[in-house]
């Protein structure tokens, strides 16, 4: 599931590439992703258009048109976005092509769990679950005492509090995993019962993870930030595997279909 590091890192390298570029044709290959809009709406109002911006808001990703349009991507757990750089046949998983000059904008969805809204820009009243939601994880103006007291509104275990998009938006399972092993708290834990100075660790530990995931993401290209090659991650997928900060096991829980990796050792 891509989530804030992914996204961020994704509209950085559409504005890179398209920005200023003009969408020539558009063709909705399945009409299942396709929410508040219809098929024939969608290909219609989007050639001629020119895209403004791309920013990545939480887990959606968000590109401004001109002729005050919106295409809003809640790419869920398998949407993915890559660039063509010349024509091709579309592929089984692959849900809409926007053709700029020589190039293809292409969002695939193996699963068909996302969604696709096209909406006049800034009306988000059809996107499922848009508003209502706390600040970017990586916000600038998220400060430590911010954290602190949006925190003491979400009680259960700090896992789930942290992905909660509420509480603040952008982390999904895998990244959870990574900031609570950095910051030494495992996941089972009660969010009451984490200390002033836990929290203080908790909040560090979410900015350096992302930050330096995002980092690492930035330097990739777009088509391999789409195979979600997450060779980077320190605990999560790491079953039996060892863990870098102690070099002890990996252990794991399934619990609603999501794993959570953690250190028996560093984690308390």
């Amino acid at each position: 599931m891509p989530e804030l590091p992914e996204l961020e890192s994704i509209a950085a390298k559409l504005t890179e590439s398209l920005v200023g570029k003009t969408i020539n044709k558009v063709q909705v290959l399945n009409h299942i992703i396709l929410y508040g809009t219809t098929v024939e709406q969608f290909e219609n109002k989007l050639p001629e258009n020119t895209f403004s911006s791309f920013r990545a808001d939480g887990k959606f990703l968000i590109a401004s048109l001109t002729n005050n349009l919106e295409i809003v991507i809640n790419p869920m757990l398998t949407g993915r976005i890559r660039i063509a750089g010349k024509p091709r046949k579309p592929i089984k998983e692959d849900a809409i092509s926007i053709v700029i000059d020589e190039r293809s904008l292409w969002y695939s969805d193996r699963k068909r769990m996302g969604r696709v809204y096209l909406i006049e820009k800034g009306n988000y009243k059809e996107v499922a679950d848009f508003y209502g939601r706390g600040p970017s994880a990586l916000d600038p103006d998220l400060t430590l005492e911010i954290f602190k007291t949006r925190i003491k509104r979400h009680n259960g275990q700090i896992k789930n509090v942290l992905r909660n998009q509420k509480f603040i938006k952008g982390i999904g399972n895998a990244y959870a995993d990574e900031i609570l092993l950095f910051a030494g708290i495992l996941p089972f834990r009660r969010r009451a019962t984490l200390t002033s100075e836990e929290i203080q660790k908790l909040y560090d530990a979410m900015r350096t993870v992302l930050t330096k995931f995002k980092d690492i993401l930035m330097k990739r290209p777009l088509n391999e930030i789409a195979l979600e090659k997450r060779d980077f991650l320190m605990v999560h997928g790491k079953h039996n595997g060892i863990c870098p900060l102690c070099g002890n096991r990996v252990s794991e829980i399934t619990a609603n279909r999501f794993k959570t990796n953690f250190c028996q050792t560093c984690q308390k």
